[in-house]
């Protein structure tokens, strides 16, 4: 048997950032719509002919359909010129506000996000140390804390927290930030409406800090991952990385530089495995059963598919209460759990049981699951 870590770990406040900028569903149709007329005038101009159907559907959707098919009513959409570090710092900065918490207090922040401010540098860790003001010097001396930038697709933010129980559960680090914040609108390819249709924008703000192991929520056993490469062109960005870098003025004006997915896919791969053997194995190696958890929070890619999880964690023994954001900011990556757990502080209490579940590119899944033994903080500005 591995010896107790000398530290465990709770999470003392969790807080959330929209921007106000409301795009609804109707407004998401009209902008493909608008992409085909362009599409079909360069075809024109370039001598070839109309789109055929095949073509035509990657652009048609409308409310109905989106709700029907995704549950997403709106989603938010950060301003020109806002980026993920400022969506970030709006969050921390509630955060602070809300519990008290110093930033001197603050010796690690793992910045998770697939949405970087910057594409190779300054990583968005060091720019939150400076907008948040955590001492980076003490007197004449420098000071040590822990930076980071995590990233894996969708599964980030929940890896981003076994990073902070990993720091915390070994005396590394005391007090950390987690941050699960994407700018996913600067995203969209316009010609493809699997993400165009979902993508939005939010930061969050959780801070995790040192107990006793006794008072530990988590536990290193409580933590499952998984990832699949094979699949990985299922959702893809296809150019502007190191393999493939943007070249010509095609590039950007085609999305080449823009997510892309094979949603039916996705549904095929990911609720097999997330409603049954995923949520198996992580149960096995926490020692637990589907009976045993309270609430669950699933990452928000799609509210339909969510729902053909749940049913099959149903049939398995699952009676807890299903935790979301009611499909009202879209799929906001590494953002979405926690931004749904700020919208219900109520179900957050001392006693509670949860599993907290993530997916999405790579393949990847993420899960972690837990005991709240403490009060927290959960607040929103949305």
């Amino acid at each position: 048997m591995s010896a107790r870590p000398p530290f465990g770990m709770r999470i003392g406040g969790i807080a959330a950032y929209a921007p106000r900028h409301r795009i609804s569903n109707n407004r998401i149709s009209a902008r493909l719509r608008k992409e085909r007329m362009r599409m079909n005038a360069e075809n024109r101009n370039n001598g070839h002919g109309p789109m055929d159907r095949k073509q035509e559907k990657l652009f048609k959707t409308s409310d109905r359909w989106i709700q029907r098919f995704i549950g997403f009513k709106e989603r938010r959409f950060a301003a020109d010129g806002e980026g993920t570090i400022d969506l970030a710092a709006r969050a921390a900065l509630l955060l602070l506000d809300k519990t008290g918490l110093r930033p001197s207090d603050i010796d690690g922040i793992v910045f998770g996000t697939v949405t970087p401010s910057y594409p190779n540098s300054p990583p968005d860790a060091a720019l939150l140390q400076d907008r948040l003001g955590i001492p980076s010097a003490d007197g004449d001396q420098p000071r040590e804390i822990f930076c980071v930038d995590t990233s894996l697709a969708c599964s980030t933010w929940v890896a981003s927290l076994r990073q902070a129980y990993l720091l915390i559960s070994s005396g590394a680090a005391r007090d950390v930030l987690v941050i699960g914040a994407d700018k996913m609108s600067s995203t969209i390819n316009w010609r493809d409406r699997a993400f165009a249709t979902v993508l939005g924008d939010a930061g969050t703000a959780t801070w995790c800090t040192a107990v006793p192991p006794e008072e530990d929520w988590f536990g290193h056993e409580r933590f499952w991952s998984w990832a699949s490469g094979r699949d990985g062109d299922v959702i893809i960005t296809p150019a502007g990385g190191s393999s493939l870098p943007v070249e010509t003025l095609d590039d950007l004006t085609s999305y080449r530089n823009r997510l892309t997915m094979d949603g039916a896919m996705v549904k095929e791969l990911m609720v097999p495995l997330v409603g049954g053997p995923g949520a198996d194995a992580a149960l096995k190696k926490a020692g637990w059963t589907m009976d045993m958890l309270d609430i669950a929070t699933f990452h928000e890619a799609n509210l339909m598919m969510n729902q053909d999880i749940v049913k099959q964690w149903n049939a398995r023994g699952f009676a807890g209460t299903v935790v979301d954001a009611g499909g009202m900011f879209g799929n906001t990556t590494s953002a979405s759990i926690p931004l749904a757990l700020t919208l219900h502080p109520d179900r957050l209490t001392v006693g509670t049981r949860f599993v907290w579940f993530a997916f999405g590119g790579g393949l990847s899944a993420s899960s972690v699951m837990g005991e709240i033994k403490h009060p927290l903080t959960a607040v929103a500005s949305v």
